[in-house]
């Protein structure tokens, strides 16, 4: 049978074995004979029980960190497992949907659109990630008044490592370690989100500099719904997006024109066009696509001549691309987001013409998630991202960057995203998430055997020496 994955994927052969590697082509996840796709829950449930001794790790849209979910050395009875089969919706209240942990993230908020519904929080920019992927990694939007995807969920019903199913809903004790389990508490099956009714959102768009981003982005975030920066440091420009509710003219315009964005082309921003271009020729030598063909120079274009917009959240926000890319995000408290702002802008000034992406600016108020970086505080989730060639390779020196700008951030209380690239041995975790302990015993008790855990994963989870969570 003719396995077919996401069209970003690359599938190599190693040791005359086809190996199937995720969208930044840096790591294998799994040889093809290791990917499992059961055709329903039963199914699932007779292999936990039947084979108590394989290893399993899920795999959504393979978005996620490579070592996050691979298998590929865990020998040949591991699993990666992939749900596409069991997908879609399952219920609808007033107030809630319920659905297939493997559906793609697109397909829900079509399906709340068209019921004039939305969810309570703003979404990641990659829509084609799927729902029990985005949940278990922290997947979050922006804006201070919201925090993660995960924040929204009602319910969750989830496979345990014997085979037991459980329903855990926000009454549950240990609620917030499963709504963002990285996979280690059990397989994620069906989820209910909260909705509440759709609005009509304006986008503003604006070019600003480094002292205004500097004095005014926390107070921003405060007055708009959502807001989201990138800061092209070389230069001192930030681009700003402020989204807001429409005006009833407004949506009245953007219902006329069948719900389609709608684009206020009376408010053009130009200011950014000349450091778009220099962008673009240097992310162009740098990936080695001097003609600018590859899909990752549209994340830049976009800034061109740009136009504030009228339209849904999603139509807004859920512009991200999956362009091949090593990609770092750290949470530092909000408290300390200019001091890390002048940390990194003295790095820029010491390591000019490095970057050819800009730093991306999301705040997010506090989550319930016991593994999140924003667990009971305000933060600004700082981001920085370098794309690859088509070939794989990376410009010289950007692991070292990425390393260097993460260990930046660690003084500041600095907790990664661990959906994304992370250099692990820079942080200490159990100081820096409270609940760090309580979930590494919930993990020992629901999971002894570790079947959910890849070596990666057991690194990231030992016990320090002296330590146990029998």
């Amino acid at each position: 049978m003719t396995v077919q994955f996401q069209a970003f994927h690359s599938i190599k052969a190693i040791d005359n074995r086809e190996v199937l590697f995720n969208w930044s082509r840096t790591n294998p996840l799994g040889a093809l004979d290791q990917v499992w796709r059961p055709k329903n829950r039963d199914e699932l449930q007779r292999l936990l029980r039947e084979q108590p001794g394989r290893k399993i790790r899920l795999i959504g849209s393979g978005l996620s960190f490579e070592p996050i979910h691979s298998v590929y050395a865990e020998g040949n009875q591991a699993l990666l497992v992939d749900l596409c089969q069991m997908t879609g919706q399952l219920g609808v209240t007033e107030e809630s949907v319920t659905y297939h942990a493997a559906t793609p993230l697109d397909a829900l908020y079509a399906d709340l659109i068209a019921m004039d519904r939305m969810l309570p929080a703003s979404p990641g920019v990659i829509g084609i990630q799927t729902l029990g992927g985005a949940l278990s990694t922290g997947t979050h939007g922006q804006g201070l008044h919201q925090a993660a995807l995960c924040d929204a969920v009602l319910a969750l019903r989830i496979m345990l490592a014997d085979g037991e199913i459980r329903t855990i809903d926000r009454a549950h004790p240990e609620f917030g370690a499963f709504v963002m389990g990285l996979g280690l508490l059990g397989i994620l099956l069906e989820v209910t989100l909260r909705t509440v009714p759709n609005r009509i959102m304006r986008c503003t768009k604006f070019t600003t500099d480094y002292p205004f981003l500097l004095e005014h982005n926390e107070r921003l975030n405060r007055e708009h719904g959502f807001v989201k920066s990138w800061w092209f440091a070389w230069t001192g420009e930030s681009h700003v997006w402020l989204v807001d509710p429409a005006s009833e003219e407004e949506v009245a315009r953007y219902r006329a024109a069948g719900s389609e964005p709608l684009l206020l082309e009376d408010g053009t921003d130009t200011a950014m066009n000349a450091t778009i271009d220099a962008t673009l020729q240097k992310m162009g030598k740098d990936t080695k696509d001097e003609s600018q063909a590859g899909e990752h120079f549209e994340t830049v274009r976009r800034f061109k001549d740009a136009t504030d917009l009228v339209g849904n959240v999603y139509q807004i926000l859920c512009k991200g691309i999956p362009a091949p890319q090593i990609n770092c995000e750290v949470a530092v408290p909000l408290h300390r987001m200019q001091e890390a702002l002048e940390i990194l802008q003295a790095w820029q000034e010491a390591n000019p013409g490095v970057l050819h992406y800009p730093f991306i600016l999301r705040c997010t108020g506090p989550s319930e998630a016991w593994l999140s970086g924003a667990y009971q505080q305000d933060v600004c989730w700082i981001g920085f991202l370098v794309y690859l060639a088509a070939d794989g390779t990376f410009v010289g020196g950007s692991m070292e960057q990425m390393r260097e700008l993460q260990q930046l951030l660690v003084p500041l209380g600095g907790i990664p995203h661990f959906g994304k690239h992370l250099a692990m041995d820079l942080y200490d975790f159990p100081a820096l998430l409270p609940r760090w302990h309580e979930f590494m015993a919930l993990k020992a008790e629901l999971d002894p055997q570790s079947r959910f855990e890849n070596r990666w994963l057991g690194q990231l989870f030992a016990p320090a020496a002296g330590e146990s969570h029998d």
